[in-house]
């Protein structure tokens, strides 16, 4: 495999501070083309009927939206990885360093899967607050020791950062049984599934708690 240097669109489903979500699925989706992804909305709302479709998010589509945007995502040249947290019920602070924490072990399969040949990692925004992403941003980096370009996006106009909510998505429901058939339609292009416990995450940054 030849490596070039890749953009990485990140996203997650689920929540940290919500005990009733049981787990937190963080999803990359790695291109060398991000004129590919950001095709995949226009495809979308040029196909689904004269419909004017708002951002296209996966829990605000339709089931044939869904369906479409998943298809064409599939014969797309990318790469796609996940990680899987169960809460085991827990409370956690979504505060900028757990978030960091959370997504570090998926970037770092990124990074080693294509030998730290990654251009940049962009992140549906997920802090409203800029010192939180600053917190977020340096503390990611120290974690990967590795320095990378981040960004945060506004999923409205950054439209393939959508991608990674829609492989997020279609992850959830599949692991929490409500719907498996839209995590079966990008299955083949997954390159790392990973399963952690959030317990086991969390001792990686405060060993004595």
């Amino acid at each position: 495999m030849s490596f070039s240097n890749y953009t990485i669109f990140v996203d997650e489903s689920g929540t940290l501070p919500d005990p009733k979500d049981p787990y937190v699925i963080v999803a990359a989706v790695s291109t060398k083309n991000v004129t590919d992804l950001i095709g995949i909305t226009k495809k979308v709302r040029k196909t689904i009927a004269g419909k004017k479709l708002p951002e296209i998010k996966f829990y605000r589509s339709g089931k044939n939206t869904k369906s479409l945007f998943l298809k064409i995502l599939a014969r797309q040249d990318i790469e796609i990885f996940t990680l899987t947290v169960e809460k085991e019920g827990k409370k956690i602070p979504d505060t900028p360093e757990n978030f960091a924490l959370l997504v570090s072990q998926l970037i770092q399969e990124c990074l080693n899967f294509y030998k730290f040949s990654v251009h940049e990692i962009v992140f549906d925004r997920h802090f409203h607050k800029e010192s939180d992403r600053k917190i977020f941003d340096l503390t990611l980096e120290k974690m990967l020791r590795y320095p990378i370009k981040i960004s945060h996006v506004n999923s409205q106009t950054a439209v393939a950062v959508n991608t990674a909510d829609m492989v997020a998505g279609s992850l959830f429901w599949s692991r929490t049984g409500k719907d498996k058939q839209f995590y079966e339609l990008i299955k083949d292009k997954i390159v790392v599934e990973k399963l952690m416990r959030w317990k086991t995450l969390k001792s990686r940054l405060y060993p004595q708690k």
